[in-house]
């Protein structure tokens, strides 16, 4: 969600739906079996998004994306272990989806702004 919001489209809305079936029809769905953008062969829907908006250029996004693909599938980025471990604080203190976007975003800005610099 913070890579659609930040950049791909910052005016999009998020529904956050308990299953997969309640999705509106005249909605654009993502990380879920079936939907738009998803795991696509080798990649995790954060990859699949950098592919499909043209965004596979931007070297600290991609370091992003090996980092949310060892997340999710495994892999070697080296900052796995620390980014998860601060994920799993966020989640354990904030319950409601829209503020964990809002606080994870921050996470996921620093952390682009330190891979833009490196």
């Amino acid at each position: 969600a913070w890579l659609i919001r930040r950049f791909i489209d910052p005016q999009d809305r998020f529904l956050w739906l308990a299953q997969p079936q309640d999705f509106p029809a005249d909605a654009l769905g993502f990380d879920y079996d079936g939907a738009r953008f998803s795991h696509l062969g080798r990649r995790v829907t954060f990859e699949t998004l950098l592919a499909s908006f043209g965004l596979e250029g931007d070297a600290a996004l991609k370091r992003l994306g090996a980092l949310v693909h060892t997340l999710d599938v495994g892999g070697t980025a080296p900052e796995a272990a620390g980014f998860e471990a601060m994920l799993k604080g966020l989640k354990s203190r904030i319950h409601d989806d829209d503020r964990l976007l809002a606080e994870g975003g921050q996470l996921l800005n620093d952390l682009y702004s330190a891979f833009s610099t490196t």
